[in-house]
């Protein structure tokens, strides 16, 4: 297991990077180019693709089964499984206009056009969330591109990460508990146990246990205090994702040690840790 080596022309807040969920869901339209660039100007973003599979084998970029809820799907298509849709069809649809008109005309895109942003960008990274992917064809097309280097692996289950590793020697993978604050603590132990072994990075989901008068959250600083230490010996960067946060509550975070977070609002959370 190694620390993600992060390469960036702009430096991040601190030293602290984040990655920006689905590109950032809360302030542009989630998966697509507008977001992905949405993130990569903002110091410290990494922005998260999920990836899934058309019809007709094309990688593209989507996170619900079905189309329905972010395009402009025709009803005899919105409800289909992205997986019995053509590409062709696919890329007829408005993937921008329901979050805002400003963004009517973005497409759901094809993998290979995320790569084409990134290609000859050492400082452009990307999370990639594997839905049903051959893993074969899409280590072979990140090579295609020479970004080896630019993309963590991101996947629920803790074996499909160490398959990664094996399929791919050097692959930075994530993962991420999520849950009661005791279903947390076990399957982090477990995790302990076995020296994290196939994963790169430890993400958390962090619930807020009340927010006023100021945030506080379900994890305790002991806990989270423990975590850092025990994923830091172990060569694992510890990742959090606050499902609520303010300059304060971000700060409390950062001076227990934590360098890594996941939001939906990048740019509101850029804007927190600069107000700190």
């Amino acid at each position: 297991m190694c620390i993600v080596t992060i390469l960036r022309s702009a430096e991040a807040p601190a030293g602290i990077y984040f990655q920006a969920h689905r590109g950032g869901l809360m302030e542009v339209p989630e998966n697509t180019l507008a977001a992905f660039r949405h993130a990569w100007d903002i110091p410290g973003a990494i922005p998260e693709v999920d990836v899934a599979v058309t019809r007709d084998g094309a990688m593209v970029c989507m996170h619900d089964d079905t189309p329905a809820r972010t395009t402009t799907a025709p009803t005899s298509f919105k409800d289909k499984p992205l997986s019995a849709i053509p590409l062709d069809e696919l890329r007829k649809w408005d993937a921008g206009v329901k979050f805002d008109p400003k963004y009517a005309g973005e497409k759901v895109p094809i993998l290979k056009e995320v790569f084409e942003e990134m290609k000859g960008r050492p400082d452009r990274q990307a999370y990639l969330d594997l839905k049903d992917v051959d893993l074969k064809v899409l280590l072979a097309t990140i090579d295609a591109y020479g970004l080896r280097k630019q993309v963590i692996f991101v996947h629920g289950d803790p074996e499909t990460c160490m398959k990664l590793q094996g399929l791919y020697p050097g692959a930075r993978t994530m993962t991420w508990l999520s849950g009661a604050p005791d279903k947390i603590r076990e399957r982090f132990q477990k995790l302990a146990e076995g020296r994290f072994k196939g994963i790169s990075q430890l993400q958390f989901h962090l619930k807020a246990a009340s927010t006023a008068p100021e945030i506080r959250y379900v994890l305790d600083n002991e806990f989270l205090r423990g975590a850092i230490e025990k994923t830091r010996a172990a060569g694992v960067d510890f990742q959090v994702r606050p499902f609520a946060f303010d300059a304060k509550s971000l700060q409390s975070l950062t001076e227990l040690g934590l360098r890594w977070f996941v939001t939906d609002e990048p740019k509101r959370f850029a804007d927190c840790l600069a107000g700190r």
